[in-house]
């Protein structure tokens, strides 16, 4: 090699680990404490009741029926189960985002329950479902992008009781904003045997680093 073609190759090995540096710099630090306002009832992005099929309606619609007329209603979270996903985002605690290269760890105060989102991994093909499925993730410019599936059919999305199937597929978006003080969650629901289209809907949490998560063991009929 000559000294020429030796300090073109130095240099274009510099530039690449310049390059490969600054891309590792640019991703978006998603480390820290987060809480969000309550979220009850899920609406779709544009504020819909989400595209139920008639069956799936119709046991919607009697769960709210009788919460409202003071019956029990058969929420799975009040014998300790977990939330499933994304109730879970919803839940009135707060929560603590571990990010590293290969993986984003969310950790939630509510029953300390907490999930994995494998950057760059595959789902298993044959899996058993499971409450919170298996996730993987990939950045998408700033946005961390977490596919979830295999879940089981024992949860609901959110406290009013929506249903889903053991086909529920859950995509969620993570969005710093506001110099990394917000974080936007947008969650896209896709069950075709339960719902008649994909439908959205997003959350926004503020950072919260003074905060701490506190124990919280969840007992038989403890309302969370």
């Amino acid at each position: 090699m000559t000294s020429k073609t030796f300090r073109l190759a130095a240099g274009l090995a510099a530039t690449l680990a310049f390059a490969a540096s600054a891309a590792v710099a640019a991703t978006p630090n998603l480390n820290g404490k987060w809480s969000a306002p309550f979220v009850g009832v899920l609406k779709t992005s544009k504020g819909a009741v989400p595209p139920l099929r008639p069956e799936a309606a119709a046991i919607y619609n009697k769960r709210i029926a009788d919460r409202a007329a003071g019956k029990k209603v058969g929420d799975p979270i009040d014998d300790c189960v977990p939330h499933g996903v994304p109730r879970l985002t919803y839940a009135p605690y707060p929560m603590l985002v571990v990010q590293t290269d290969k993986q984003v760890t969310l950790i939630q105060q509510a029953n300390h329950t907490f999930r994995l989102l494998y950057i760059g991994g595959k789902a298993p093909e044959d899996a058993d479902p499971t409450w919170l499925g298996y996730s993987t993730a990939r950045w998408e410019g700033s946005t961390l992008v977490a596919e979830t599936t295999g879940f089981n059919d024992k949860t609901w999305l959110d406290r009013a009781g929506l249903p889903h199937s053991d086909q529920l597929k859950v995509t969620e978006r993570f969005t710093l904003g506001k110099g990394g003080k917000t974080l936007r969650v947008t969650s896209t629901i896709d069950d075709p045997k339960t719902y008649t289209a994909p439908w959205s809907t997003s959350i926004t949490f503020t950072n919260r680093a003074g905060m701490d998560l506190t124990e919280m063991v969840c007992s038989r009929d403890h309302k969370m």
